[in-house]
């Protein structure tokens, strides 16, 4: 079985992960988080380099800050479903990196928001990283089953987009080899294989991976028995590890070459082989020491050296005891020490022994047999999960697009009758403007029509005043002078002659109602049998003119006017005291 390395691959997606101990105690940390809102919300950083400069940069603080700066990032209401999916990315790193309490579940809790955010996107590139960080950090914490799932998701995009994603080793290689803990073998070598042929990882890949992938390929191959294939793929991993001068590697190769050589048989090379590994793992790699043992111990019971077998048996076990290693690595290698020693001691006819040693492999052998079912049915149930919830997320999305667009139709529609009311109203807005406009113009028209009409009727008055001095002036020189008959009757009819003629009247009035609109017509409102001269003397009186210039412009006599107007003060209802000229002048 191989020495997982997804704990290394999760160690290099935390390119900032510190030590605790080391940051419990420094001060709190500010960070660029306006400037981290707008950099998480990239839709086309698809190496998520952003997230790793954000993740070195926070990691290099303590906890308390780290805390502080993503509770502030998480609050926001511009996030986008990348923005989303990577503060929960970054969550789960830091329950990860500072050893939270049920850090496994909460790294799980937060994997699942950041894949649903994922999901939401649409988009393979955010679903790829986010389900590849999943399945690393699951890995790391040795769950087989959810780590297979997300790497065969990640792997399953990686062929639909082929060469755009970079580092694909990084998911074919781990898959292959949880593949082979849970017992897909076939499965195992095909995504292996894949990691290590495509020329895009070529550069990329150690000779420490190379050699490492190589030897899990000739287990795969063993477990299926082509042992061929198996020894041809040890030896390739050998030949690296000579190049690099890797001596635990050229140990595990060549202890894992003697158990080909003991299949076929050929116990001689095998215990070479075998006897090299542990000569150099019993110091390095306890686990592999002790199952090394056990292969020398089996080549003992095919010479009848039971003794040996059993003392090595021994030493196997004490190896294996003392290891701290891979667990479920250990369980293999200790099950198979135990069918081992049940058969050594079967051998020497030791059935208490036998018995007791048999039913220690036939317990651990049916919990591993058991633990390898519940992987696959595990693993299959979390496929269908998975693919449910991916169904479920991508409905609610076309629910959502659907909504959304239904929206957008109807915001168009209120945009278009609000564009079609502002132009409406716009247009009365523009007509009532023109009308006023219009009746501004009237009304500039009309004042200044009516500042005219005054200046005529003030131009005409006067010409009236000059006339009644001029006949005035006439009249008193005849009454100097000594006339004959004809010039005193000349004279007579000057004095009698009307000065305010029927053409002049006609001419005032129609100046005197453009500047007293009206006037005439309340006067007729208010007396309906007033005559003309009462009119005429009305509106002379409006104009303030006085008794003497009202009696000659009318050609009348002041005592006339006097009793016109004690005439219209009874029609008028003047009472008391009441001036009947400001009653004329207020109409």
């Amino acid at each position: 079985m191989p020495i997982t390395w997804t704990t290394w691959l999760f160690l290099a997606l935390l390119l900032a992960s510190v030590q605790t101990s080391n940051v419990l105690f420094s001060q709190p940390t500010t960070f660029p988080v306006k400037e981290w809102r707008k950099t998480l919300a990239a839709t086309n950083d698809i190496d998520n380099r952003i997230l790793v400069k954000v993740s070195q940069t926070l990691f290099q603080a303590d906890s308390a800050s780290v805390d502080a700066a993503l509770s502030t990032l998480e609050n926001t209401t511009s996030a986008n479903h990348y923005y989303r999916a990577r503060i929960f990315w970054l969550r789960a790193d830091q329950v990860y990196n500072f050893h939270y309490k049920n850090q496994q579940s909460l790294a799980r809790r937060c994997f699942d928001q950041a894949l649903n955010e994922a999901y939401k996107s649409n988009n393979d590139y955010l679903i790829w990283s986010v389900s590849w960080a999943y399945a690393s950090m699951m890995a790391g914490f040795n769950e087989v089953e959810l780590g297979a799932t997300y790497y065969l998701q990640t792997a399953e995009i990686s062929e639909r987009l082929g060469t755009e994603i970079k580092n694909r080793f990084t998911v074919f290689l781990p898959l292959g080899e949880i593949l082979f803990q849970t017992r897909e073998y076939q499965k195992s070598i095909y995504y292996l294989q894949k990691g290590l042929r495509r020329p895009e990882n070529a550069a990329f890949l150690s000779s420490y991976d190379k050699m490492k992938c190589l030897n899990a390929i000739g287990q795969d191959y063993q477990q299926v028995g082509n042992l061929d294939s198996a020894l041809m793929s040890y030896a390739r991993s050998m030949q690296i590890a000579r190049e690099t001068k890797d001596t635990v590697w050229m140990g595990i190769n060549s202890g894992f070459m003697g158990q080909v050589f003991f299949l076929r048989k050929e116990y001689g090379k095998a215990k070479s082989f075998l006897e090299y590994d542990y000569s150099i793992n019993k110091i390095h790699e306890w686990n592999i020491a002790g199952y090394t043992l056990q292969w020398l111990a089996k080549i003992n019971l095919q010479e009848g050296k039971n003794d040996s077998a059993l003392l090595k048996l021994r030493t196997a076990r004490d190896f294996l005891s003392k290891s701290n290693g891979f667990a479920l690595q250990k369980g293999n290698y200790l099950s198979a020490v135990y069918y081992t020693t049940a058969d050594a001691f079967r051998a020497i006819g030791n059935a208490d022994s036998f018995y007791h040693y048999f039913q220690l492999f036939s317990s651990l052998h049916d919990s591993l047999e058991k633990l390898a079912t519940l992987s696959s049915i595990k693993l299959a149930q979390l496929r269908i999960d998975n693919e449910k919830n991916f169904h479920r997320i991508s409905s609610l999305e076309q629910e959502r697009r659907e909504e959304l667009l239904s929206r957008n139709f109807i915001i168009a529609v209120i945009l278009l009758l609000s564009v079609i009311a502002f132009f409406y109203v716009n247009r009365l807005r523009l007509k009532h403007l023109h009308k006023e406009q219009l009746a501004l113009q009237q009304k500039k028209a009309a004042e200044a029509d009516m500042h005219a009409a005054k200046e005529q009727l003030e131009l005409f008055t006067h010409n009236l005043i000059e006339k009644t001095n001029l006949v005035e002036q006439l009249q008193e020189r005849l009454n100097q002078r000594a006339f004959t008959l004809e010039q005193q009757e000349l004279a007579s009819s000057i004095s009698n002659q009307t000065i305010l003629t029927e053409a002049d009247w006609e001419k005032f009035k129609k100046l005197f109602e453009k500047i007293h609109p009206g006037f005439l017509i309340n006067l007729k409102e208010k007396v309906n049998d007033i005559t003309l001269s009462e009119q005429r003397m009305a509106a002379l009186t409006r104009l303030h003119l006085t008794t003497k210039q009202i009696a000659t412009i009318l050609g009348i006599s002041p005592n006339s006017v006097n009793k016109t107007r004690q005439r219209l003060r009874q029609r008028l209802h003047v009472q008391g005291e009441m001036n009947i000229d400001d009653l004329i002048s207020s109409s």
